[in-house]
């Protein structure tokens, strides 16, 4: 993982450790991920819900909570250029110009008291030295990119479905055409119809726009539908990364084999799913070792000991895993 594509990096994540502050204990959100993405290809970060991907995702963009957040180590680079150290000053010509993010709900996304066209417009002035007439003007071809009729351009959020507020959402992340996408489980709150749709429809812009992707989700479908690459995340680590042949077709580390093994298969009549036993750990006592060892059927006394280390399986295939 470390080697891959390293000279062609155009985002490089390296050994991130975040912490968050509540009550007085400290919940280890991320703990020394790295990761690196060339330039127009899609990243998925898989895993469970509380795993740390969104606070990945919150950490490339410099948007994470203040007081209780805390980057303990860790390099964020842009084409070489540290995020980590820039300025707030300067992150806000980062955001949304050449980093966006499509958030995770949409109805909690929008502003309720503007009109959808202004959220978009807003955006493009913000990075753009243009009039108010070419601000609103791209805004409204915008609407049409996704699928949206520009006649809608004055509307308000309430008067949109919830399908329609995600590509409304997907808009406002594409306005100044950045050179990466981060979307945070776009697609959750849809129903399997529309989430087909914006699928597609993301697939066709960043084919069109060349624009490097990072999916958040925890659907093993969309990461085979849309991904090129996949890091799997538990804990606050990536457990298992590689591209996506390798991964679906071996899966090595046991939490990935039980993300696949509770998925349901067409072809197979079995009576019930085979689920991951036990919950994830507590982050504010996280475990020694392996952090999946409790919940690891295949796990033994060396899994508890030590720091488990990331071993290449394969040519862009690694695996954190003392039985790997």
């Amino acid at each position: 993982m470390k080697e891959k594509n390293k000279a062609n990096s155009f985002l490089s994540v390296k050994d991130l450790v975040v912490e968050y502050t509540a009550d007085r204990q400290i919940i280890q959100a991320v703990n020394g991920v790295s990761f690196e993405l060339t330039k127009g290809s899609t990243l998925g970060l898989v895993g469970e819900t509380g795993a740390g991907k969104t606070t990945i995702a919150k950490t490339i963009m410099q948007i994470l909570p203040e007081s209780p957040s805390r980057i303990r180590s860790g390099e964020v680079r842009l084409e070489g250029r540290d995020l980590l150290n820039m300025s707030e000053k300067d992150m806000r010509s980062v955001r949304g110009k050449r980093i966006s993010m499509v958030f995770q709900d949409p109805m909690t996304a929008l502003n309720p008291t503007m009109r959808i066209g202004t959220q978009i417009a807003e955006v493009i002035k913000q990075h753009n030295d243009i009039t108010d007439k070419e601000a609103e003007d791209r805004a409204k071809r915008m609407l049409e990119m996704v699928g949206l009729p520009a006649t809608r351009f004055r509307e308000y959020p309430h008067q949109f479905s919830g399908g329609m507020k995600q590509r409304v959402v997907i808009a406002i992340a594409l306005a100044c055409d950045p050179d990466l996408l981060i979307a945070d489980e776009p697609t959750t709150a849809l129903d399997v119809t529309i989430q087909a749709q914006v699928l597609d429809m993301m697939k066709v812009l960043k084919e069109e726009k060349n624009t490097s992707m990072i999916m958040i989700t925890h659907d093993l479908g969309i990461v085979a539908e849309v991904c090129d690459d996949v890091a799997v995340v538990y804990a606050g680590e990536v457990i298992e990364h590689g591209n996506i042949q390798s991964i679906f077709k071996n899966p090595t580390h046991p939490y990935t084999k039980g993300l696949f093994g509770a998925i349901p298969k067409l072809d197979e009549d079995v009576k019930r799913l085979s689920p991951i036993g036990g919950m994830p750990p507590d982050p504010t006592n996280l475990p020694q070792g392996c952090k999946f060892h409790p919940r690891c059927p295949e796990a033994t006394e060396a899994c508890g000991v030590g720091r488990c280390e990331m071993i290449k399986i394969s040519d862009n295939h690694y695996c954190r895993c003392t039985k790997a």
